[in-house]
């Protein structure tokens, strides 16, 4: 099933941290940026379309961000899908968790610009990245 054009779901319940991530993604990319506060809103959205990539933050409120992740990864559409985990936290038990639950790669917060860039090249190509720096 090809995605086209790209779009980019962030799953972030701070209203901060969701416009910073998108901020990010839009001075790096043309893909369609769309947000959820919550893990529920974001299934019933990957339901509906399908997305060229996950956003996850790792704490949200009710579904945390690996039960979103556990859930989205039993969506045949979704099985190779890039999910990144956001989270300030560096525990490597959580990393092992995540892994486990499907996440490809993690972005640790505070998310930085260039992390955020070679993130987006490694996981959807130099195509991605329509705009210069």
């Amino acid at each position: 099933r090809r995605v086209s054009p790209m779009s980019i779901l962030i799953v972030e319940d701070n209203p901060t941290n969701a416009l910073i991530i998108k901020h990010l993604a839009k001075k790096a990319t043309d893909a369609e940026i769309r947000v959820a506060s919550d893990g529920a809103s974001a299934l019933a959205m990957c339901h509906a379309e399908t997305f060229s990539m996950l956003l996850v933050d790792h704490l949200l409120p009710g579904m945390s961000g690996l039960q979103f992740v556990k859930a989205v990864r039993l969506m045949d559409r979704y099985e190779h899908t890039p999910v990144v985990m956001i989270t300030a936290e560096t525990e490597p038990r959580l990393q092992e968790e995540a892994k486990a639950a499907g996440v490809t790669a993690f972005l640790h917060k505070p998310v930085e610009a260039v992390a955020f860039r070679q993130l987006l090249t490694d996981h959807l190509g130099n195509s991605a990245l329509q705009k210069s720096a």
